[in-house]
């Protein structure tokens, strides 16, 4: 799980993030699912028929799961495939993909079998030099939540470590090469001090710069003069700088809109901005200005271009590709440059409801992206603007039992308390048991993630083995739909959050297929909050809720050390107590009175660092006292986004136990 939880790190850091914006999802295939058979659990447990308990777990309020009744919950490994990009090498048109297992591997050629480079580690980035000869990456083998720094040689195919971290909580967050790719730029996070260090390696030593960096600073893209850096002062507020490298001075570039990416072309930065005023009256546009005399320009897209969540300037920077997004589900769109002017459009070459991950360049006019939705793995394509010609790198292959189990996923959209349209999509089984059918609503953590509908095998096992139908929510706060919709659940306005899920039951309850009388929640992280705060204010309609590693009090995340700048504009400042106690309402934490005893499923892992251990146990203990039901899973070796067959059984358990009670 570390791979998606460590793209987004900075976020995690302060506001608990798990499946993401989900930048990669691919761990989506290994929550629960990519285990072995119920024949070999039972094996390793001397042949009894119970579907055992880690020795690493604590378990309480959790009856034993039979292994019959988890049965079609597993599958062989060797029966499902998956591929995501890493990067690409565009000097040998050859890709560097991940596995299930998010190891990393070389593609030589369309098709051909990866070669695996790493193993035992989830690396959080991997960056290919400009000339193909090694590629660098950044891993938290050695300390937990803590990246350092590597470089790995093709020729010596031995990785070796470039940085040495002397912070209490000190990570290499980001870097990039060099365009000649003599050296790399990274920042040093310091989450014990508040500061970040920028730095140079050359692959044999290290010096740091004379810059004073507060907060989380991360490197965006580099040359031999300029370093492009992206400043997080909020969740919505990430504004851009330029350090010279040689002047030794920090220009600002950005300090308006909220910046999500920045690239350089020669003497001149173009990025992409939110709510600068260079936009004009679009919310969300591309900026271009000059190194030397910072002046910020519109660069013209068409009209018609959605919100986007990348753009991409080929090697030569003649072509730009922009990953469109609406409500969660991406097309590609590719032009042809001239000046910084587009002069033509290319013929849209993807078809089909995709959301799609980490497209590169791999030639001037080969693009490289992978595809992939709740019901498809994903799998590597091409496409050649010049030949028109696509071409399949990988091909994704599933398991018997998980074919053909889901519908196609399908956007939704009502209104909340205020007007505010709120948009999710939903997972149907192919065949649903009785009239109508049962509902688990789930919210992302973050909350500044876009949940899209990536493959999930979890999802596909819930729907087919219990006829649920699962609603998948992108309530305020998320990404991808404006600065304003991603600020207006912070601070105060923190419950109208909560309210977005209390629509979603009311629009539930006018759907003819859909079960009102057995309506479940479910939430990880941040999402977590959520679920137990709307169980807390819909004590009659909600019949079961799972948090799994969950933030339970927003005071008691707030009383720590590492907190900052970040974490307060998001969720308040906990020296005013007026704003504490209109949040504290909004737990359970010490307000158990006034929840209706609807059973909860728990996850906590000892060394989970982004929220106190004691809320949550406080939690468990005080719903105990009044004899409420609580399934609680406790991990002594696992940290904040921990999963597993156990945790998966145990779910499964949990929502068919809930589902049959009320029938």
């Amino acid at each position: 799980m570390a791979f998606v939880n460590r793209q987004i790190k900075i976020l995690s850091r302060t506001v608990f993030s798990k499946t993401a914006v989900i930048i990669f999802c691919l761990c989506l295939l290994t929550l629960g699912g990519f285990f072995p058979t119920i024949a070999q659990d039972a094996q390793s447990s001397g042949g009894s028929d119970i579907f055992p308990v880690p020795d690493t777990y604590k378990v309480e309020g959790i009856p034993p799961i039979k292994n019959f009744e988890v049965e079609n919950l597993f599958y062989d490994p060797a029966s499902i495939r998956s591929n995501l990009i890493w990067d690409a090498d565009w000097k040998n048109r050859r890709l560097l993909v991940t596995d299930e297992k998010n190891s990393v591997y070389l593609l030589d050629q369309p098709m051909a079998q990866p070669v695996r480079l790493t193993q035992g580690f989830v690396p959080s980035k991997v960056k290919m030099r400009p000339d193909g000869a090694s590629f660098a990456y950044n891993s938290d083998q050695e300390d937990e939540d803590n990246y350092q720094l590597y470089f790995y040689d093709f020729k010596e195919k031995m990785p070796k470590k470039l940085t040495t971290l002397t912070g209490k909580d000190e990570s290499v967050e980001s870097f990039a090469w060099t365009k000649a790719g003599d050296a790399l730029l990274y920042t040093k996070v310091n989450y014990d001090t508040k500061t970040s260090k920028l730095c140079r390696s050359d692959l044999s030593a290290e010096m740091c710069f004379p810059v004073d960096l507060k907060g989380v600073w991360t490197v965006v893209e580099a040359d031999s003069d300029y370093v492009l850096l992206r400043y997080a002062k909020a969740s919505s507020s990430h504004f851009l700088y330029a350090y010279d490298l040689k002047a030794k001075k920090l220009t600002p570039i950005d300090e308006q809109g909220d910046v999500a990416k920045a690239f350089l072309v020669e003497t001149r930065v173009f990025w992409l901005s939110d709510g600068n005023n260079a936009c004009g009256e679009l919310k969300q546009c591309i900026l271009v200005s000059d190194l030397k005399n910072v002046r910020a320009k519109r660069f013209d897209l068409p009209k018609n271009l959605a919100d986007f969540d990348d753009a991409r300037f080929s090697p030569a920077g003649t072509n730009l590709l922009i990953q469109e997004s609406k409500n969660g589900i991406d097309n590609l769109r590719v032009f042809q440059l001239k000046k910084d002017k587009i002069v033509k459009e290319i013929p849209s070459f993807v078809s089909g409801t995709y959301v799609i991950w980490n497209t590169r360049w791999l030639t001037e006019t080969e693009v490289a992206y992978t595809l992939e939705n709740n019901g498809k793995p994903a799998s590597i394509q091409s496409y050649d603007i010049d030949s028109k010609k696509k071409t399949d790198w990988t091909k994704e292959r599933l398991p018997i039992q998980l074919e053909g189990k889901v519908k196609s996923p399908e956007v939704i959209k009502w209104k909340s308390f205020d007007g505010k349209e709120i948009s999710g999509f939903v997972v149907r089984p192919a065949a649903v048991q009785g009239k109508k059918s049962p509902v688990l609503i789930y919210v992302h953590g973050g909350p500044q993630i876009l949940d899209k509908p990536v493959f999930s095998s979890q999802d596909i096992r819930l729907a087919a083995n219990l006829g649920l139908t699962i609603i998948h929510t992108n309530i305020r706060g998320s990404v991808g739909f404006g600065k304003e919709f991603e600020d207006a659940d912070n601070r105060g306005k923190r419950g109208d959050a909560v309210k977005d899920i209390q629509a979603l039951i009311d629009w539930v309850g006018k759907q003819s297929g859909l079960d009102a009388g057995h309506i479940y929640l479910r939430g990880e992280s941040y999402g977590g909050f959520v679920v137990l705060s709307t169980a807390l204010q819909e004590p009659a309609r909600i019949k079961g809720v799972i948090a799994e590693y969950p933030l339970v009090s927003i005071r008691g995340f707030l009383s720590q050390s590492w907190i900052d700048e970040f974490a307060r504009n998001e969720y308040g400042d906990p020296k005013d107590e007026n704003l504490m106690k209109r949040l504290d309402e909004l737990s359970p934490l010490n307000n158990v009175s006034r929840w209706n005893n609807i059973p909860l499923f728990l996850t906590r892992g000892k060394l989970d660092q982004r929220n106190p251990e004691k809320d949550v146990t406080d939690l468990k203990t005080q719903l105990q006292n009044k004899n409420s039901p609580v399934w609680f899973i406790y991990s002594n070796e696992d940290g904040h986004g921990f999963s597993g067959r156990y945790v998966t059984a145990a779910m499964f358990k949990f929502l068919k136990t809930q589902i049959s009670k009320e029938q």
